[in-house]
């Protein structure tokens, strides 16, 4: 995945805008469970609007994340587990490998937002 191709999946993002707090549905663990329990491409934005990111999600669990600041690209590997009704991943080198839990939000078809400690994380809408 090259730095451009990136950048045109993050504007898909930006010009989708966000959604309304009213229009959230906080997802439960069943349907954390459906939802990443299948291959998937998704990309998003971090919560500064400074890094831009896409997830290929595997059905077994892994993913691989390749993600670019405006300065650097740099691509890593990470697993995940539904805990309740978070969504938690543990990434080889991001967050010095930490597990961070998150609430997820369905904000419209195929958009979501992911919030961590009650604060804004990401938005991201899923690709294929």
């Amino acid at each position: 995945m090259n730095t451009r191709n990136l950048v045109v999946l993050i504007l898909l993002i930006v010009v989708s805008g966000v959604g309304a707090a009213a229009d959230r549905i906080k997802l439960t663990g069943a349907e954390l469970a459906e939802q990443y329990s299948k291959y998937e491409v998704i990309a998003g934005l971090s919560y500064d609007s400074k890094v831009s990111w896409m997830i290929v999600a595997y059905s077994d669990g892994t993913r691989d994340m390749y993600w670019n600041d405006g300065i650097t690209s740099a691509i890593d590997s990470g697993t995940y587990r539904i805990v309740g009704n978070q969504w938690c991943v543990v990434w080889t080198n991001i967050f010095r490998g930490e597990e961070r839990c998150y609430d997820i939000y369905r904000i419209g078809p195929d958009k979501y937002e992911s919030w961590r400690n009650g604060e804004f994380s990401d938005q991201y809408i899923k690709i294929r």
